[in-house]
């Protein structure tokens, strides 16, 4: 099913393309031999067999093109997230709503992206109408909690959240396409893809990196094992989002647990034989699973009171760096931690993450650097160092 799409959606590009190329070489007087000779430095790509005006292209070299069935599912599964936590409208999907009007080559660039979760303004919106068709955490917080031996998931749980739009998107053969999904993507089922530092945010953080910068969006905050990840919408972080993980799903969570403990504990005392040791190991992974929510706990409230105020225009590694703890990807977790390292060493002392955490001294910078005195509109603090005395008497003799 997916392998037939994506040949159909490369037939058609490679069409789309290499009509574009024709017209363009029209428009420049372009003939065979110059285009022959590009061909062959860039590997312009042509249908094989299409008809131009300068021949019939039969020769043209079969290029990969860089879809394939897993991008395209990982794009899928992507799209679903961006619609679960309201970053997309949906209903340009579903037809609800038509496609936006490109706009002018030289219009200004909108607020937001077309195709994004917005008002008829092209501003973000904040509240959906009665009618949208899908829940949306306003917050910008999802969960992966299964619930209690996996049957009640919570309901900001990520994966049930996805499997929402994929009903919206794919009706009665959204479950067939789910499976499906999984096997492309080589797991078990979609939990997993989630659950793996080399799953959904590997392949998130490949697509949203160019050249040396990396910016994700979407941030996994894990305990060590991964047991328990909150998974945040970079877009809709504030001051208050590592207090609200706390309050509304970490705190909960270890209630839960402590109850699970102590049923645990009261069928131990009645167990026998073999039950023994099967409520045994229960009761140890549950209290290693309450130990590191409690630890996921303390690092969230150490982070919230370094004090951590997210400024979205530092970017998105400043902003993630006090948290690289709480990241399981290695290459993720080793930049945000080297970001870190680096505002401790006053490296990045224009950012508004440096001053809100060490306020003294980027005011003692701004006294001598007139440059961060401006980023932080602080020109008032700025002292311009007085000539010294030797320069002073050569410019009165000069």
């Amino acid at each position: 099913m997916w392998q037939e799409k994506v040949a159909e959606f490369e037939r058609h590009l490679t069409e789309y393309q290499s009509k574009m190329d024709n017209i363009a070489f029209q428009l420049y007087g372009i003939f065979e031999d110059d285009r022959r000779a590009m061909k062959f430095t860039y590997q312009l790509p042509a249908c094989n067999g299409e008809e131009s005006e300068f021949g019939t292209v039969e020769e043209e070299a079969e290029i990969e093109s860089p879809a394939d069935a897993r991008s395209f599912i990982a794009n899928l599964i992507s799209y679903s997230v961006g619609c679960a936590i309201g970053r997309w409208d949906i209903r340009f999907a579903t037809g609800e709503r038509q496609s936006p009007a490109l706009p002018e080559p030289f219009a200004p660039l909108p607020v937001c992206s077309p195709g994004m979760l917005t008002v008829e303004e092209g501003l973000p919106l904040h509240t959906v109408p009665s009618e949208y068709p899908l829940r949306i955490p306003w917050d910008g917080i999802l969960v992966d909690d299964s619930g209690p031996e996996g049957t009640q998931p919570h309901q900001d749980e990520i994966v049930r959240r996805v499997r929402e739009v994929l009903a919206l998107l794919c009706g009665d053969r959204a479950e067939a396409i789910e499976q499906e999904a999984c096997e492309i993507l080589g797991v078990r089922e979609l939990r997993e893809y989630f659950s793996r530092p080399v799953g959904f945010f590997e392949d998130h953080l490949k697509q949203y990196s160019k050249s040396r910068r990396k910016a994700p969006i979407y941030w996994p905050l894990s305990t060590a094992s991964g047991s328990y990840t909150v998974w945040v919408y970079y877009q809709r972080l504030t001051d208050q989002t590592l207090y609200t993980i706390v309050n509304r799903y970490v705190e909960p969570k270890i209630t839960e647990v402590e109850r699970a403990i102590t049923g645990i504990e009261n069928d131990m005392a009645t167990a026998s034989g073999r039950q023994v040791t099967h409520w045994r190991d229960r009761w140890q992974e549950a209290r290693a699973f309450r130990g590191e929510l409690h630890g996921l706990r303390e690092e969230l409230l150490r982070v919230a009171g370094l004090p951590y105020k997210p400024d979205l225009n530092d970017g998105v590694i400043i902003n993630a760096a006090p948290l690289h703890r709480l990241f399981r990807h290695r290459q993720w977790a080793k930049d945000t931690r080297d970001c870190w390292e680096r505002l401790e060493r006053r490296e990045y002392e224009w950012a508004h993450m440096a001053y809100t955490i060490w306020h003294e001294r980027v005011r003692e910078v701004c006294r001598r650097d007139h440059s961060i005195a401006i980023a932080h509109g602080m020109e008032a603090l700025y002292e311009p160092a007085s000539p010294s005395p030797g320069r002073r008497r050569r410019r009165q003799q000069g």
